[in-house]
């Protein structure tokens, strides 16, 4: 069956409505990204390796009980899922300080290790804009005030300090039931960690932090939504990234993007392993 019409278009996939007003299909493409955009090449076969993980992946997931929106595989390049509405947060979990978490904690040396599991909230933000207010950056850093019903945004690029703006905690997470949201994307995002954490150990592969989005199904359950894949982790492999950051850190030439897609094609081919072990 061919794809309907488009929902929503993004840098490295899109999605189409189906017959199933309940059901939606998630097609990848070769798009590589970094720089929220300000970067992108094609990596012929990425579509792929990043649905053959995101499969691999959710079906793990599923196997232990997380409540995901993907249904099953359509085609190496596609996947059904559950039609939701997507809540606007990215919600990251760490391991070890990488990334922006550096900026934020000076003090602490790259690949600190936490013992318990850092987990942090991003607002989803398109040109610095979130419901007509202007921001300093895209995607803030979010902390949340249930008890006066506000959120906090704050700059991920600078030391913790004062937070730039507020806003009403209804506008990200509904008028009802958002602590009950909060804490259950806080608990599932932890319980992805670990399982994923483990089966990658596994294999010989360190999981320093991944990103993940929820959303809500027409009936109102909270789902483990768009994707998981070599775009959504930091994973090492005898201290070396195995995932997007050699494209973001590599001077762009044909050799650094053979090395990129050798690593998102190995990382493909280990992810159908990990539902065995």
């Amino acid at each position: 069956m061919e794809p309907d019409k488009v929902i929503a278009k993004g840098k490295t996939k899109t999605i189409y409505s189906t017959v199933s007003p309940k059901e939606v299909l998630i097609v990848s493409n070769d798009n590589i990204t970094a720089g929220d955009g300000a970067r992108c090449d094609t990596l012929p076969g990425k579509g792929g390796w990043s649905t053959t993980t995101t499969c691999c992946v959710f079906n793990l997931l599923q196997a232990h009980g997380i409540p995901v929106a993907y249904n099953h595989a359509r085609d190496d390049v596609s996947f059904y899922a559950l039609n939701c509405t997507m809540i606007p947060l990215e919600v990251v979990v760490r391991r070890e300080a990488y990334g922006s978490y550096l900026k934020r904690h000076p003090n602490l040396k790259k690949r600190h290790r936490f013992d318990a599991l850092i987990v942090e909230f991003y607002l989803k933000t398109n040109d610095c804009v979130w419901e007509g207010l202007s921001l300093p950056c895209d995607d803030p850093l979010i902390e949340f005030n249930f008890a006066i019903g506000s959120a906090y945004l704050f700059d991920p690029r600078q030391a913790e300090g004062k937070f730039f703006a507020s806003i009403f905690l209804n506008k990200i997470l509904g008028e009802i039931g958002g602590e009950n949201k909060y804490a259950s994307m806080h608990h599932h995002a932890r319980q992805v960690f670990h399982i994923l954490e483990d089966r990658w150990d596994k294999l010989g592969y360190t999981l320093v932090d991944f990103k993940l989005e929820f959303g809500l199904t027409a009936d109102g359950k909270l789902v483990l939504a768009d994707v998981l894949d070599s775009d959504s982790w930091r994973l090492l492999k005898n201290g070396q990234n195995m995932d997007k950051q050699v494209y973001r850190d590599g001077e762009l030439d044909p050799e650094l993007l053979a090395k990129v897609a050798a690593i998102y094609e190995e990382i493909a081919e280990m992810s159908r392993k990990l539902i065995d072990l």
